[in-house]
């Protein structure tokens, strides 16, 4: 998952964005220091008296940075040219960009060019232009802080981050208990669907019964309960362990950020929940890569599968935003 923070000269990108990659964990990559410490210039700017950035190969950096499964922030006023899930342009005030540039240090042509520029809005048309999803927050009199918090609802609204609690509104549970995948009548079905992929299973007796038929996930979401009672079957698995709180009828922070944790990991690992497991398969359907396979018992109707791409990656992020948006 790829997020880019563009905008003009002096709208606040790198110190927002730094406060914002520490708020949720994120990786932060500033294009601009990653292109010195590359070297990835193609020449150099003698009217602005700078070098001119290589964008085939700060994208492909970017690339291979994505590949290490971590989500990232891209933060420059190119950063809406590379590959990401969103776009949020910052706006500010011409009246405080001056101000800003005079505290910069910037001569008065390079003010005014980056004023201009901002009037026009030469990123917002641009970050539009690229087809990707696209929000804007004015920073105009805002700290970083509450800029990096703006962002962070932005991104939640847009299903890619939540910053605390979010609960299960009561108009959606009955919704959410439809099959969201494929459904099978049994797990041996099932686990012959997901052959060959990375598994994720949610739920205990989702584990132990695709253990029972020889299938080891990579990742395995429990609670030590089925249908809220204490589970008679467990798994034994041998993996790293990450705990973390998701009270029943709630999506949180906790435990969007322990399945994120777990969908880097090279080896595999357990999902221990406090509380309830059930909404997990929202965060690993949006953040896990394209071929994995996410598996979860629902109710007395069978077992799901899903196989993440694309399409199921914008289903689950349109129910996160309905749930956000709810609140």
């Amino acid at each position: 998952m790829i997020v880019a923070i563009t905008g003009t000269p002096a709208t606040g990108k790198t110190s927002a964005s730094r406060v914002l990659s520490e708020m949720i964990g994120w990786e932060l990559v500033s294009l601009n220091d990653l292109a010195e410490k590359k070297g990835m210039h193609s020449g150099y700017d003698e009217e602005r008296c700078c070098k001119i950035a290589d964008m085939k190969a700060i994208k492909a950096e970017v690339e291979k940075l994505k590949k290490t499964g971590n989500p990232l922030i891209v933060e420059s006023h190119y950063a809406h040219d590379m590959h990401s899930d969103l776009v949020i342009v910052l706006r500010t005030n011409p009246s405080e960009m001056r101000k800003r540039g005079k505290e910069k240090g910037w001569d008065f042509n390079k003010t005014e060019e980056n004023v201009l520029a901002e009037i026009m809005e030469e990123c917002k048309i641009e970050s539009i232009e690229s087809g990707k999803a696209v929000r804007e927050i004015d920073t105009t009199g805002k700290t970083a802080e509450q800029s990096a918090k703006e962002m962070a609802k932005v991104m939640e609204m847009e299903g890619l981050f939540i910053t605390g609690e979010l609960k299960i509104p009561d108009n959606m549970r009955e919704e959410l208990r439809e099959p969201y995948g494929k459904l099978f009548d049994d797990h041996k079905k099932a686990a012959k669907e997901m052959k060959g992929t990375k598994i994720v299973s949610v739920g205990d007796e989702t584990a132990y019964k695709l253990d029972s038929h020889g299938v080891r996930p990579d990742i395995i979401v429990v609670d030590g309960k089925v249908k809220r009672k204490p589970a008679e079957n467990t798994v034994k698995f041998d993996g790293e362990v990450i705990t973390a709180k998701n009270p029943t009828g709630y999506l949180t922070n906790d435990m969007w950020m322990a399945v994120r944790k777990s969908m880097a990991a090279k080896k595999p690992v357990e999902v221990r929940i406090d509380g309830e497991e059930d909404m997990a398969v929202l965060p690993a359907a949006i953040l896990g890569e394209n071929g994995i396979s996410v598996t979860y018992g629902l109710f007395d109707k069978g077992v799901c599968v899903v196989k993440i791409d694309d399409s199921t990656r914008k289903t689950a992020r349109n129910v996160l935003k309905r749930i956000a948006a709810s609140q």
